[in-house]
């Protein structure tokens, strides 16, 4: 038991070896640019055939957790800088080679990179806070995502008030085009807030979207001052297309179609979580949902699996059926039903039958209470 223990804190060096070994590919050029891709795909599809695991991580430790994370989100701005100035150099000569490197940066950002600049937005400590901001920006080109998701997620979270939040009957394709918008105006209506509560000019540099701002000016000139145009507009097309717009498929798999009856008081039913091993380690954590959500200043190594709680299919799985409507609704809503007869409170399964009603799942509806006319104004049309 001891010997496994100490293997918790190896685990999570899986993520900057992954980095490594991408860097490393784009390095060679030719078909290896392709590796880091292979690698994370060969992962996730063995991870798939794998039981999930509900084991809690030794924690006499800790300091080592947060240096592999510290590390892996220093790495990870590296290799987008490296990208870029590899693209700049004419480095990757055929166009095979060349969708290798983009894809590799892409996927290996999504998978690797955004969870430790995730797992940083809700740190207290000023270092690793701060990696976490600069992170944000390199790492997902979006230094205002930290506060439309510690704020606004966290407590409206399976909420239509939740811009993250995707409703029963919604595609993918249609929450990202809703998404996007309603996160920009949560993070503008939050920050004049602030600035408007301490008596400050929307231009005043004391203003926290001054600072974001300047430091997405500053990473796009060193981006192109290493790699020219091309440089520039390929790292940050590699960020925009793979860790930010993939963040939002997998917010969208993550809270799907559930329902909170009691915004602000977060329960076990209100996420699903993603439990395989690997998917534990590469994700750090992020889909051991539940105890994340009950807790979000509780670092990833503390995080208890909800053993017994609504899980989805394995991760990639979950993506990659979501970018498939069809094949989605055909696994996500018999999970639906079966957490609206199991999990959900009473006043939830009220919710749930309009909400069935509204997308056009009468099937899910077969058991569920008629609600009372008054549930139709608890979820805006």
């Amino acid at each position: 038991m001891l010997e496994r223990s100490k293997l918790d804190y190896f685990k999570y060096c899986l993520s900057p070896v992954v980095l490594l070994l991408s860097a490393w590919g784009l390095w060679v050029g030719g078909n290896y640019t392709w590796v880091g891709l292979g690698t994370l795909l060969a992962l996730l599809f063995g991870d798939a055939f794998l039981k999930s695991d509900y084991s809690v991580r030794d924690q006499r430790w800790p300091w080592i957790y947060d240096a592999v994370i510290a590390v892996t989100v220093i790495l990870s701005i590296v290799n987008v800088v490296y990208y870029a100035w590899l693209v700049g150099a004419g480095h990757f000569a055929t166009t095979a080679s060349a969708w290798g490197a983009f894809l590799s940066m892409m996927f290996v950002g999504f998978v690797v990179a955004a969870p430790p600049v995730h797992e940083l937005f809700h740190r207290e400590g000023t270092f690793l806070r701060t990696l976490g901001r600069v992170g944000s920006t390199a790492v997902i080109f979006d230094p205002w995502r930290e506060i439309t998701h510690v704020v606004t997620h966290h407590m409206h979270v399976s909420t239509p008030d939740d811009p993250d939040y995707a409703r029963r009957g919604d595609t993918v394709y249609g929450h990202l085009v809703r998404t996007f918008p309603r996160q920009i105006k949560e993070a503008y209506h939050l920050e004049r807030m602030m600035w408007r509560k301490r008596g400050r000019k929307w231009w005043n540099p004391h203003n926290a979207w001054v600072p974001r701002a300047a430091s997405m000016v500053a990473f796009a000139t060193l981006l192109y001052a290493v790699g020219g145009g091309l440089g520039m507009v390929l790292a940050l097309a590699s960020v925009l297309a793979g860790p930010r717009l993939l963040l939002e498929v997998f917010n969208y798999c993550n809270h799907y179609g559930l329902i909170s009856a009691s915004p602000g008081h977060f329960q076990r039913q209100h996420t699903w979580n993603h439990l395989t091993p690997f998917v534990r380690i590469l994700a750090l954590e992020i889909t051991n949902h539940y105890g994340h959500h009950m807790d979000g200043y509780k670092p990833f190594y503390a995080l208890e699996p909800d053993e017994g709680g609504p899980e989805q299919p394995q991760f990639l799985m979950a993506v990659l059926l979501a970018l498939v409507p069809p094949m989605w609704f055909a696994v996500i809503k018999p999970l639906l039903k079966d957490w609206d007869a199991h999990y959900a409170t009473p006043q939830e399964r009220e919710i749930a039958y309009a909400e069935n009603a509204r997308a056009g799942w009468h099937d899910l509806n077969g058991g569920l209470p008629m609600p009372p006319e008054k549930s139709a104004h608890l979820l805006p049309a």
